[in-house]
């Protein structure tokens, strides 16, 4: 066994991951970064949407950028429509392959080391040190370091070491598929479609489309019902291409820290609880966790105490959109059929549209406390 030693470890090469630890190495700290894929980026399962104000924020690569998103079409069971059109993008699809690649690249060349081909089997947290342990060439390899920072996304069989992970999630799968001159987002909703969620079809480079959707069970079934809608089906070229099904958390764990240790983006719940998406928010919680971590090696302690700074701080940030969202997800699983169509109906007869187009493409909260009380007073939930 050979031990190694940094100041920090991160567990996962994701953007959540590589960003936090492009802080930290920026900062002067040693950092490694264990990914257990042989490449970065390598089949995540991801439309890979992202606004532009998280691009612009975090200052992230737009040579991953595939294309902009400049309208949205919302399809309601019965195939009536609600479309949106905005003068300017209202985000962006990129290449995650890219996106991740390119994220690493910003912290190996603040100095962090990378692992490839280094799945983590084991964390262990001691007075002195946070270990993490992993199989490597048939060799058993320990790796100490001051601090660790979990940044796997989100699995339903957690490190040893972590603790037992809630079973509570919904199931996003997707695939590729070519569909041309296709210039809106779409998103389908209904029964048949994906209970309680939606489904997608995004476009990608002029000549193919991310074709997929989130539910509770059976996500194998829906999509495959999916594919087969006429509105979809009608359009699509044969082939034949990869599926692609991984668990989204629905609510956040209840304690993202513990002594010398910090979880941060879809392992520590930090996801929009509206569309599933993780990236957003995981880099605003990965600033927080870079920032705690730092002060840390600045005062020389490493216990709970002062740890528990950044769970304060992300869920201030974050845990009012969070309880938002499950509370729309919760009022939209109850909805029929018929109370969707007559909801987009609505939407695009009653003067709606001037408050979509105000909302913020990440930061849900508004809207949907606006539509509950709007919707409400119009009784829509007793039709």
């Amino acid at each position: 066994m050979k031990n190694k030693l940094h100041d920090v470890i991160v567990v996962g090469a994701g953007p959540v991951g590589s960003y936090t630890a492009y802080l930290l190495a920026k900062a002067g700290l040693d950092v490694g970064i264990f990914e257990r894929n042989p490449v970065i980026g390598k089949d995540v399962n991801c439309t890979g949407i992202v606004s532009g104000e998280c691009l612009k924020k975090f200052d992230l690569p737009e040579e991953a950028i595939l294309r902009p998103i400049n309208s949205i079409r919302a399809i309601a069971p019965s195939g009536s429509y609600l479309r949106y059109q905005a003068n300017l993008p209202l985000a962006y699809v990129v290449s995650r392959s890219l996106f991740d690649s390119e994220i690493n690249k910003m912290a190996v060349k603040e100095g962090a080391t990378i692992y490839l081909n280094a799945g983590v089997k084991e964390i262990k947290v001691s007075d002195q040190a946070f270990i993490a342990t992993l199989n490597t060439d048939g060799e058993k390899m320990e790796f100490n370091a001051r601090v660790g920072v979990i940044a796997t996304g989100f699995e339903l069989h957690a490190l040893q070491g972590l603790g037992k992970r809630h079973a509570n999630c919904f199931f996003g799968i997707q695939t590729d598929v070519k569909m041309e001159n296709l210039g809106d987002v779409e998103v389908y909703f209904g029964e048949k479609i994906a209970p309680g969620s939606f489904g997608w079809v995004v476009p990608t480079n002029g000549k193919s489309a991310k074709v997929g959707l989130i539910a509770k069970k059976n996500p194998a079934e829906f999509l495959k019902s999916f594919l087969l809608n006429p509105l979809v089906a009608d359009r699509m070229n044969p082939c034949e291409n990869k599926i692609k099904c991984s668990p989204i958390p629905l609510k956040r764990i209840p304690k993202s820290y513990a002594e010398r240790l910090v979880i941060v983006g879809e392992a520590a719940g930090q996801v929009k609880t509206t569309t599933g998406g993780g990236i957003y928010f995981g880099l605003l919680c990965a600033e927080i966790a870079a920032c705690t971590i730092l002060k840390a090696f600045k005062c020389g302690e490493y216990g709970e105490k002062v740890f528990r700074e950044y769970e304060i701080l992300w869920r201030d940030k974050i845990e009012p959109e969070l309880k938002a969202g499950i509370i729309l997800r919760n009022i939209f699983s109850r909805l029929s059929d018929h109370q969707i169509d007559f909801l987009l109906d609505f939407a695009r007869r009653d003067g709606l549209m001037p408050v979509i187009e105000k909302a913020d493409f990440d930061w849900h909260r508004d809207i949907i406390s606006y539509l509950m009380r709007h919707l409400i007073t119009k009784k829509i939930f007793r039709k």
